[in-house]
């Protein structure tokens, strides 16, 4: 576990025996890098906006207390751009791990009244894998109310060549279509043009497939699922997003967002998420057999 300094904000590098390694900025608590088997496993654009207010487009935004535009507050909430977060605490045994904490005051008052702790931590629990877990503490005397996602951009090699598995037969709300119902077909999902969609009550497990590679991703204490990439005709809309970029990007994402969590005074509310390297074609023949 090392401190260290990227694009001008102190950050957290995280390095495990087999050499796999991750990059946590310390503003906005932000896992900005995933490197795993020798290759990046995430997407951070390369004009993406570093501190100063900004949310880095790219790697795992933390989204809280609001998901996207589902409310008066800012979109995706405040504490993917603040500079309040500090390190708790950090281990190398048994994986290295970096813990960080956010709490209110005056300034996150004034947009959200309730008092909270939250403490965010990442791990390198193996040579192939990475955990999130996101905790709240309702520090106040009333229920806190929360939608909450941990917005993953994985890196793809062409988002049209993906497939993604484990999400046949949800219903789905589509915000390309004014957040209409709709139901998802079985079989493997592709992406071809925009896609904006948050699953609702996703299973536990789901896999990217990219080529020869796949990611595994599990999800904890969340209970839906949230899958966008901007496309090529919006893509232009997007000030951070350089030309192209939008190609090389797949989001999914654990999320609490069709319906909020709550939680009682005093009371703590856990939600995380682990991904694996996984080689694809394993990964296929677990699925067709149902594994």
């Amino acid at each position: 576990v090392e401190q260290t300094s990227r694009n001008g904000l102190p950050a957290v590098l995280l390095t495990h025996a087999s050499g796999s390694s991750a990059l946590i900025y310390i503003y906005a608590a932000h896992l900005a890098s995933w490197v795993c088997g020798g290759a990046e496993r995430l997407f951070v654009s390369s004009t993406a906006e570093y501190g100063g207010g900004k949310a880095i487009r790219g790697g795992v935004p933390v989204c809280w207390p609001q998901f996207a535009g589902r409310g008066a507050l800012p979109k995706h909430g405040f504490v993917r751009t603040s500079d309040k977060w500090r390190v708790l605490r950090t281990s190398t045994e048994p994986y290295p791990c970096v813990v960080l904490e956010l709490v209110d005051d005056d300034e996150t008052r004034r947009l959200f009244p309730q008092p909270f702790k939250l403490q965010y931590s990442v791990t390198l629990d193996g040579p192939s894998s990475i955990s999130m877990a996101l905790s709240v503490l309702n520090t106040g005397t009333e229920p806190l109310s929360f939608t909450a996602a941990l917005h993953t951009y994985f890196r793809v090699a062409d988002v049209r060549g993906v497939s993604l598995h484990g999400l046949g037969g949800l219903r789905y709300e589509d915000n390309t279509r004014a957040n209409a119902v709709e139901t998802q077909p079985e079989g493997p999902l592709s992406i071809a043009g925009e896609v904006d969609r948050v699953y609702l009550d996703a299973p536990a497990e789901a896999h990217i497939v990219d080529g020869a590679s796949a990611i595994k991703v599990l999800k904890l204490g969340f209970p839906d699922a949230v899958l966008w990439n901007i496309g090529e005709r919006a893509a232009g809309g997007i000030k951070d997003l350089a030309p192209g970029e939008w190609q090389h990007y797949v989001c999914y994402e654990a999320g609490a967002v069709a319906r909020p969590a709550t939680v009682p005074a005093s009371a703590s509310w856990t939600g995380g998420q682990t991904f694996s390297c996984v080689d694809a074609c394993d990964a296929l023949g677990k699925l067709s057999l149902g594994k």
